[in-house]
């Protein structure tokens, strides 16, 4: 069986305590972390591909390039000029993580500002999955856009998958994150909570 799955959401450089004041750099992101794990899960003749916005900045072709390398398809990243991607760090104190982010300039806050992009990538797969992340991170505006492209997908016979993936401090309230939520569940088949 042949399939194409298709994560949709914000890759981010990551930066992690490697201790003596010395940070180890990657990338990393609920939904980038999920189609990593779908390219290796799945069979070899599925695809497994990411949407996104991504900046034309060193970092940002480094991030495509990295995807690449782990055999996740690049053709759903959408170049927008003077924007980069998020970025964020973890801090160990005694064991327990703490995490500071760097994302006002991060192409993928722009991900659905493109509506004829964002249709002809959506349409082209099999499984689409997304997250709460991915809304918080839009406009009330273009989490809309996004949602609508999805549920286009889906009545035309992608499978949805929603992963709340709850992250209050993203939203603008607490009342737009119900609402966030679920306009979210509205388009999905499977809701992972």
């Amino acid at each position: 069986m042949t399939g194409s799955f298709l994560a949709i959401g914000e890759c981010m450089v990551e930066l992690a305590d490697a201790g003596d004041g010395l940070y180890r750099r990657g990338f990393a992101g609920d939904t980038f972390n999920t189609a990593w794990y779908a390219r290796r899960l799945l069979p070899p003749e599925w695809c497994v591909s990411y949407a996104s916005a991504i900046g034309t900045d060193a970092i940002s072709l480094e991030m495509r390039d990295f995807f690449e390398a782990q055999g996740i398809e690049t053709s759903a990243l959408r170049e927008v000029e003077d924007r980069t991607v998020g970025l964020y760090m973890i801090s160990l104190d005694k064991g327990e993580r703490s995490f500071s982010y760097w994302r006002n300039q991060s192409a993928a806050k722009t991900l659905a500002d493109d509506p004829a992009w964002l249709a002809a990538t959506l349409s082209r797969h099999d499984v689409l999955y997304f997250s709460g992340i991915t809304l918080a991170i839009l406009t009330p505006q273009a989490r809309l856009r996004l949602c609508n492209a999805i549920r286009a997908a889906r009545a035309d016979g992608a499978m949805v998958a929603f992963d709340t993936n709850l992250r209050p401090r993203l939203w603008e309230d607490t009342a737009t994150m119900q609402d966030g939520m679920r306009l979210g569940a509205s388009v999905a088949d499977v809701i992972l909570p």
